[in-house]
């Protein structure tokens, strides 16, 4: 695992061992400051000693930690503040049972070990630190074992390996744990980026669905869904609905004259000044062949006139040659203005219609112009109730 890796597992756990921490450590202290009952009945002239190891360093220790592990503020040292924590109370038990001179304290200096199964399989540390514990908590119990004189040399060899077993126990838990925990957090991790990666697919799928492939801007299919649910937000709120149709000037003449692949590099950049001079709210798509649409969402047909010549006169700017019309010009563009307050007798359709006839009163009036209202000579549009 890289470090980038360890770092986010590293914070994963912390989150999750906290807490449980926190409740483990103060089970196992009441536990450990329990055991002064057994002093009592065994070596009772330990009591006053291991009362005050107990009760006056065990105890404030933990709960001191826990306080400020709760609060927060043990930061980098939360890990070596545990280590010392159950290395105190190794270190604790380990004194008292130097201090044993009865036979009957014998059966407290056979359970000393089982401290280590408190700290070393309950608590939770990483695996370092949790080597560390073991082994030095089984160092310093099977000194004290070996030096107590309670101790019957026969029963010392059975002693020593059970605190090795413990250990080795303790130390094949950790890492068993750690194992199982690093493989869930990879396999979490493999889920979350193979669900990624699906959305991400699926994003791509659904935008090369709408999307014009030569162009990049909206295509047919896009722009039909796109109006009509346009079309029912304004009719929803009241608010006026805006369309522009474009079309390249002269464009077959420029197919002829530059080939297919110089026609399609004059859509793309035709596209492309398009996109720049919408507005964010607006779409602009590809209705068909060199003909494309712009849906203005909120706009009066003075907006809409407005983006109109925004659009054309950013076409122009282009001077993008067409040598294809005699004597030599420039790619322009004619533009057909509509827009209207959604009801019932005005759909979406005679939008467009409108919208369409207005381009060719455009065209036949020129050309590089745009058409708001009806042109002298062109065909008459029908007027319709609503219509703007």
């Amino acid at each position: 695992m890289d470090a980038r890796l360890r770092a986010l597992f590293d914070a994963g756990q912390d989150a999750g061992r906290r807490p449980f921490n926190r409740l483990v450590v103060g089970v196992s202290i009441a536990v450990f400051d329990l055991f002064l009952l057994t002093n009592m009945a065994t070596v009772p002239s330990l009591v006053p000693l291991s009362a005050a190891l107990r009760l006056g360093v065990a105890t404030p220790l933990a709960l001191a930690f826990i306080l400020l592990d709760w609060r927060g503020r043990l930061s980098r040292l939360y890990d070596p503040l545990l280590l010392l924590l159950a290395a105190t109370t190794a270190a604790i038990v380990a004194v008292l049972t130097l201090l044993i001179r009865t036979p009957a304290g014998l059966p407290d200096v056979q359970a000393i070990p089982l401290i280590l199964l408190g700290t070393g399989m309950s608590w939770r540390m990483k695996p370092r630190m949790a080597t560390i514990n073991a082994v030095f908590s089984t160092a310093i119990f099977i000194g004290a074992e070996i030096a107590c004189p309670i101790v019957p040399r026969a029963e010392l060899g059975s002693m020593i390996l059970t605190a090795i077993a413990i250990c080795v126990a303790c130390l094949m838990f950790t890492r068993r744990l750690d194992w199982r925990d690093r493989r869930v957090f990879l396999l979490n991790l493999n889920e979350q980026l193979r669900r990624a990666l699906i959305v991400e697919q699926n994003s791509g799928l659904l935008r090369s669905v709408q999307t014009d492939a030569l162009t990049g801007v909206a295509n047919r299919r896009c722009f039909d869904e796109t109006l009509a649910s346009s079309w029912r937000e304004a009719q929803r709120t009241g608010s006026a609905l805006g369309l522009i149709m474009i079309d390249i000037d002269h464009f077959k003449k420029f197919n002829d004259f530059y080939g297919h692949q110089g026609g399609d590099d004059c859509l793309r950049r035709v596209a492309a000044q398009l996109r720049g001079a919408a507005r964010v709210t607006d779409m602009v798509a590809r209705y068909g062949g060199e003909e494309f649409a712009v849906i203005l969402p909120a706009a009066t047909i003075g907006i809409a006139a407005e983006a109109a010549e925004r659009i054309r006169a950013s076409v122009a700017a282009m001077y993008l040659p067409h040598e294809g019309i005699e004597g030599g010009a420039t790619v322009t563009i004619s533009l057909g203005v509509s827009s209207v307050v959604p009801n019932a007798a005005y759909g979406p359709k005679r939008l467009i219609e409108v919208a369409d006839r207005r381009l060719y009163a455009a065209k036949q009036a020129g050309r590089n112009r745009v058409a708001v209202k009806h042109v002298a000579g062109s065909e008459k549009i029908p007027q319709t109730s609503g219509a703007i």
